[in-house]
């Protein structure tokens, strides 16, 4: 049996970038695309022009909102769809303004028996304070536009609230240990299924995780990490390297820039296999040096 890797997306804008970086993909591997449900750029017609392509499923189910659950729902639903084809021997997490720094080809040569998981994290005693309001205070407006800055003032006060009266989260579900990172990942097509069959039989991990900020963070990592989930056998397999290039240092802190030719010679000696962010003409330059000097090196 041939085998072969499966691309999860999420996307909700720019349908041309999603289109052309699925394009890209799907020649050699299967793509699954999670539009968002809200997403006006990405409607009926540009889906149907997504699912023509060959080895591409796109298609809504949830509403994401920054910050929300519905975001880690997507990308199990996405995860559901690419275990369930048994040639899928490794997965990567991406998003519609992703773009790949090696031609498709080479990725797939790179990766396919490829039994490691990529990715960066960072443990609990290591958390600074942004990152211990997610974890340790309940979010009350999960799936709620939490950027809206009325909304984010009422939950700052119902974190204050949770301090005064001495809430603070100890665990998520089985686990005492808790890591953080960015979601995208990169790992084994066993390792997802691991990850499934774990979520069956323990369905207080996703009801804890479904009260933090920004679960996405902790949900993956917190398992892989732990000698609990699964005897601790992926922990050897992990490799604490980031293969996506982002630039955060000139954008607002909480979420890395869009990228534009000024990033090339940064991005080229990154040895990364992705980058993020792209972005229409801003991005277009940058897009057209990347195929030329870097899939054709």
């Amino acid at each position: 049996m041939s085998k072969k890797q499966a691309y999860l997306l999420t996307a909700y804008k720019d349908f041309d970038a999603v289109y052309e970086l699925a394009s890209f993909l799907c020649k050699e591997d299967d793509v699954y695309i999670h539009v968002d449900k809200k997403s006006t750029q990405l409607s009926e017609p540009e889906l149907e022009k997504l699912n023509a392509l060959a080895n591409c499923v796109a298609y809504k189910e949830f509403d994401i909102a920054w910050g929300g659950y519905n975001h880690v729902k997507a990308l199990l639903s996405l995860m559901k769809r690419a275990v369930e084809n048994p040639e899928v021997s490794y997965i990567h997490m991406l998003t519609g303004e992703d773009y790949l720094l090696m031609p498709p080809s080479k990725i797939h040569e790179q990766f396919i028996e490829d039994e490691h998981i990529y990715l960066s994290y960072i443990a609990e005693r290591d958390f600074n304070e942004a990152v211990k309001k997610r974890y340790y205070y309940y979010n009350f407006f999960q799936d709620k536009n939490v950027k809206n800055k009325i909304l984010w003032l009422i939950q700052d006060f119902t974190v204050f609230l949770q301090k005064i009266i001495g809430i603070k989260r100890k665990g998520l579900g089985e686990f005492d240990e808790i890591y953080k990172g960015l979601v995208y990942i990169s790992m084994p097509v066993a390792a997802a299924k691991d990850i499934l069959t774990y979520l069956i039989s323990h369905p207080e991990y996703e009801k804890d995780l479904y009260r933090c900020q920004l679960p996405e963070e902790f949900f993956f990592h917190t398992l892989l990490l732990n000698e609990k989930f699964c005897d601790g056998k992926w922990k050897s397999h992990i490799v604490d390297r980031e293969l996506r290039f982002m630039n955060w240092e000139r954008g607002d802190g909480g979420s890395p820039v869009y990228l534009d030719d000024s990033d090339f010679e940064e991005l080229a000696k990154s040895n990364c296999i992705f980058a993020r962010k792209f972005h229409g003409k801003e991005s277009a330059k940058l897009k057209e040096r990347i195929r030329n000097e870097l899939w054709d090196a």
